[in-house]
C-alpha cells in the first residue's frame, strides 16, 4: 500500500475537516496516511501522494498555503499531487466552476493530478478584521456547508493515485 500526506491550511477548520474524511477512506484501503497544518512544516518524505489543501480568502489560497507549496516545489516533483480547497463559493452550484478555478494555478504550476472544490465554512470569530467588517456591511452570519461525504466520495477517486505501482501521470 502507499504512503500518503495530506497537508492543509486552515482558519475555520473546515480544510481540516476534509483532510480527516479523505484520511478515512485511504486508511480503510489501507494506506499510511499522515495528515499536517502546513503550519508544522510537515515533510513530502517520499510519499507515493501528496493531498494538499486550503481555505480561500479572496479568492486564492491562504498565505502559509502558497508558502508551503513553493517551499517544497521540488520534493512534489517526484510525487503525485491532487489539490483542494474549501469556501463559500463551492456551496452555491452555481459558482462551483468559479470554486473549483481557485486551484487552477497550483495545478498548472505543481501538475497535479486531481482538483477538487469543497463547501466551507464561515465562522466570525476566525476571520481578520477586514472580513469581519464586510460580513458586518453584507449581514452574513456564521454558515457552515462542510460536506464531509463529498470529500469522502472524491478520496475514493484519489485511491489509484495513492497506490506506489501507479505510475506517475505527469
Amino acid at each position: 500500500m502507499g504512503t500518503v500526506l495530506i497537508a492543509y491550511a486552515t482558519r475555520t477548520s473546515a480544510a481540516a475537516d476534509i483532510a480527516d474524511a479523505v484520511a478515512e477512506v485511504l486508511r480503510s484501503a489501507g494506506h499510511e496516511v499522515r495528515v499536517a497544518d502546513v503550519r508544522t512544516d510537515p515533510g513530502v518524505d517520499g510519499a507515493d501522494l501528496v493531498v494538499f489543501g486550503s481555505g480561500i480568502n479572496a479568492s486564492a489560497y491562504y498565505p502559509e498555503a502558497t508558502a508551503w507549496l513553493k517551499a517544497k516545489a521540488a520534493d512534489l516533483v517526484s510525487t503525485r499531487l491532487a489539490v483542494y480547497n474549501t469556501c463559500l463559493n463551492a456551496a452555491d452550484p452555481a459558482k462551483q466552476d468559479l470554486a473549483l478555478s481557485y486551484n487552477d494555478a497550483v495545478v498548472t504550476r505543481h501538475g497535479a493530478l486531481s482538483s477538487a472544490a469543497f463547501a466551507g465554512r464561515y465562522v466570525p470569530a476566525e476571520v481578520g478584521w477586514a472580513s469581519k467588517l464586510l460580513a458586518r456591511v453584507t449581514r452574513r452570519r456564521a454558515q457552515d456547508h462542510l460536506d464531509a461525504d463529498a470529500a469522502r466520495a472524491w478520496a475514493e477517486a484519489l485511491l489509484p493515485l495513492a497506490d506506489p505501482e501507479t505510475p506517475p501521470h505527469r
